[in-house]
């Protein structure tokens, strides 16, 4: 038998929160005022949000909670008592990014699920399996992975997998994003994404092109497939989005799986439901995301990067005041129309008549010289289906149906029971005295009228009743009897989640974090410089300086590289890619089969620390900064994974964060920093196709002028952006020599050509010699982080 999946619901709102329970969802995710990755969505107060808690609780539908942004360390003391009210309430789950919070959470509250964010970007079963060890009930892998994919890491770890099937999608794996907080100084992991992938963008093959913005994903076509696969919860994204956009996706996504699971799917519906998703919201059309595609242009939304509407006709003529427009598609008095000139200034115009498909329409319209005859005709909102979502969704609250019994006895209080179906819930009141009637009797029917109106509490009544004949009780107290039955059913439902916290944990709740330097009992042989390397030419630069005590050499010139070459006083570690897709495992399995040769390892995700772990491999790791840890319990958390690790700072951090942490590594100076790692390829994008095995450099601009790199990664199918100047504080060298600052530090090399390389490393020799007058030759930089941080 299928198994039914859950309709996870955004809620940025009470409001939106109220139209998706009412439309149909299984639960809801919502964010509080604190560590929500939707930092500028509406979000929910404490009081709020345990009002929400109890609202679905109410209703059958469970609410899980967004702490998915990386904490700091002041944040890390505030996480535990934040979150406590929340835990008692019943809260089913919290969604989670940040090592730290999930080892703490752990320890605090052992028995509340915990859910990967997919900003965790887990694409392989060494990531589901790692983050079942660690005691996650549920995660949600990639957006970049395909069905087939999603569907091995099913069949192979028993741990429940939650993906996104409508909503918006971004250009970036999630998680490896640091273009907002490079470009603007706005970090995603931090909820504060300023979207530089919607902002238009310029180079040699495009001008003003929005070259990142992708397309809305809609899958309600592809619901079979993603049922069969055993997906267990279609996510719906859209926590800023307004209640009736939550309502109208949660109400076609309910309605087409419900379908499905009762044996039949019926095409019409389908398409009625995807013509009213695009009158709600859509970038371009849809895509089915990467469910079926690698990549490709026709995912991109490369034109316009909000919401494009419908066509609904084009310009027929142009007749001062008037324009005349043969439709297409039917539209509604008040419906809200714009003719796409093909420039910025588009003309909208609002419809004051109904028409059909086939019509010829006149309307008054400005600017009407910028009007040419076959100009597109697009409607951007759809009144009438607004108002219809409103009457049945928004303005009209979920019901729930209760059963329940009424006794009347004469000489005995009046009882009401009602019973619920979950979970078998019940509850009994008893009201006024029941007496016989001197004059008028109470008929049944008055009194079951009376105790079914249950309009604004949230259920619908069912009622049977058992009383005498002649009877007399006052209509008034059975408003008393029927709410204090009300309000004690509604104790009874929410009471089903509620937890309490043991003594012990309360002791471990109330405990400050580990917030001391600890002291360095490292060797001192393990100090000193680190330098990692793309291409051939860097790795024999670097191999001349005496003073590199550490090489990190990229996957794919491993075997190119002549290690036996390298001298005698460098330690080689190889680094393993960005990305480790589930349909590249054997790829990393060979790879490993070399680590023999090298010092470590280094590696960059979630899916190659479970792949280590499943190896039980016991060398050295060195792990990446976009394996984030900006506060101690993170640090902790990867010093006890592996017997042998150093971790690269953190690049969001400051300086004084970074090296103020419990224990601090390596500290990246230098090198073009990767603020995106994507799925799509600009080579296959504009360029001349696929360049399998042909690595490219594509340069772009944005609307200020900063540049960025695109380099591909053919053997593995992904690319990096890189920040188009490089992230230099070579100088602190010296500022620091004096100080207890770690000594370990590392030059990254990336797209550098070899007399860059070369520059770098002069440069780098003359700071380590103390002189503190040089600065790069004609190369600008930036300092990124290091001094200023961010929020």
């Amino acid at each position: 038998m299928l198994n039914r999946p859950e309709i996870l619901a955004p809620a940025g709102s009470m409001d939106a929160l109220k139209a998706a329970v009412s439309a149909g969802a299984d639960a809801c995710y919502a964010g509080g005022d604190m560590f929500s990755a939707r930092a500028f969505a509406g979000n929910f107060d404490t009081t709020e949000l345990l009002e929400a808690i109890d609202y679905c609780h109410i209703h059958n539908v469970k609410l899980y909670m967004a702490v998915n942004t990386l904490l700091k360390n002041s944040e890390m003391k505030k996480l535990i008592p934040y979150l406590e009210p929340f835990y008692r309430e019943g809260v089913d789950g919290i969604i989670v990014q940040d090592v730290g919070v999930i080892r703490s959470l752990s320890q605090a509250y052992p028995d509340l699920p915990l859910h990967g964010s997919t900003q965790m970007s887990v694409c392989s079963t060494y990531g589901a399996e790692f983050l079942k060890n660690l005691g996650l009930t549920r995660f949600v892998p990639a957006r970049e992975l395909s069905l087939k994919e999603i569907k091995s890491i099913k069949e192979a770890v028993d741990i429940e997998i939650e993906t996104f099937v409508h909503g918006a999608m971004c250009f970036c794996y999630s998680g490896k994003c640091l273009m907002s907080s490079f470009a603007g100084g706005r970090s995603g992991n931090r909820g504060r994404c300023a979207q530089p992938c919607r902002k238009a963008y310029n180079s040699r093959k495009f001008n003003h092109e929005y070259a990142l913005s992708m397309k809305d994903m809609c899958t309600l076509a592809d619901l079979p497939q993603l049922i069969e696969a055993g997906i267990d919860s279609f996510k719906i994204e859209g926590r800023m989005k307004k209640p009736e956009y939550v309502a109208a996706a949660v109400h076609a996504y309910s309605e087409i799986t419900d379908e499905y699971i009762n044996g039949h799917v019926n095409e019409k519906r389908i398409k009625y439901h995807t013509d009213r998703l695009m009158d709600i919201y859509n970038r371009g059309g849809f895509s089915s995301g990467y469910y079926y595609m690698k990549n490709g242009k026709e995912m991109l939304a490369n034109k316009r990067p909000n919401h494009t509407g419908t066509l609904i006709g084009k310009v027929e003529a142009v007749e001062a005041p008037h324009v005349y427009i043969r439709l297409e598609r039917g539209i509604q008095a008040k419906d809200v129309l714009e003719i796409r000139t093909g420039t910025e200034q588009n003309i909208e115009l609002t419809s004051n008549i109904t028409a059909q498909a086939g019509q010829k329409i006149r309307l008054n319209a400005n600017n009407l010289r910028q009007i040419r005859k076959d100009m597109q005709v697009y409607r951007t909102r759809n009144n009438a289906l607004i108002d219809d979502i409103n009457v049945r969704f928004i303005q009209k609250e979920k019901q729930t149906d209760i059963y329940g019994k009424v006794t009347a006895k004469i000489g005995k209080p009046i009882m009401l029971e009602l019973f619920s179906d979950v979970d078998d819930i019940s509850v009994k009141v008893s009201g006024e005295c029941v007496s016989q009637a001197a004059k008028r009797p109470v008929e049944v029917t008055q009194i079951i009228d009376k105790l079914s109106k249950t309009g604004g509490t949230g259920f619908n009544f069912y009622l049977e009743a058992e009383c005498d004949e002649n009877i007399f009780i006052s209509l008034g107290s059975l408003n008393v009897l029927r709410r204090e039955a009300v309000c004690q059913l509604e104790q009874a439902l929410i009471g089903r989640y509620k937890r309490t916290i043991p003594d012990d944990k309360k002791l471990l709740a109330e405990e400050t974090i580990y917030d001391q330097k600890q002291t360095d009992t490292r060797d001192a042989m393990e100090c000193g410089c680190y330098v990692s390397v793309k291409t051939i030419e860097q790795f024999r630069i670097v191999n001349n300086y005496k003073l590199v005590q550490h090489v990190i050499i990229d996957h794919n010139i491993v075997h190119e590289a002549e290690i036996g070459k390298m001298r005698e006083d460098k330690k080689i570690y190889v680094s393993f890619p960005d990305i480790l897709r589930e349909n590249k495992k054997q790829g990393i399995k060979d790879l490993y089969f070399l680590s023999g040769m090298f010092e470590g390892i280094y590696i960059k995700n979630i899916d190659e620390i479970g792949f280590l772990k499943k190896q039980g491999y016991k060398g050295m790791v060195l792990l990446d900064p976009f394996l984030y840890a900006y506060n101690d319990e993170a640090v902790l958390f990867y010093k006890e994974l592996f017997p042998q690790v150093m971790l690269i700072g953190s690049v969001e951090l400051t300086h004084q964060e970074w090296s103020g942490l419990c224990e601090t590594d390596i500290e990246r100076l230098y090198g073009y920093q990767p603020v995106m790692i994507t799925a799509q390829c600009f080579v296959n994008n504009y360029l001349d196709g696929c360049g399998y095995n042909k690595r490219e450099r594509f340069s772009f601009r944005d609307e200020k002028g900063n540049r960025f790199y695109s380099v591909n990664n053919c053997r593995d199918c992904y690319s990096v952006i890189y920040n188009g100047v490089p992230t230099n504080n070579i100088k602190q060298l010296t500022n620091n020599r004096n100080t207890d600052i770690t000594n370990e530090y590392l030059i990254d090399f990336t797209i550098e050509n070899e007399d860059q390389t070369k520059n770098v490393m002069e440069l780098l020799m003359k700071f380590h010699a103390g002189d503190m007058d040089e600065e790069f030759d004609e190369m600008d930089y930036t300092r990124g982080h290091y001094i200023k941080g961010i929020e």
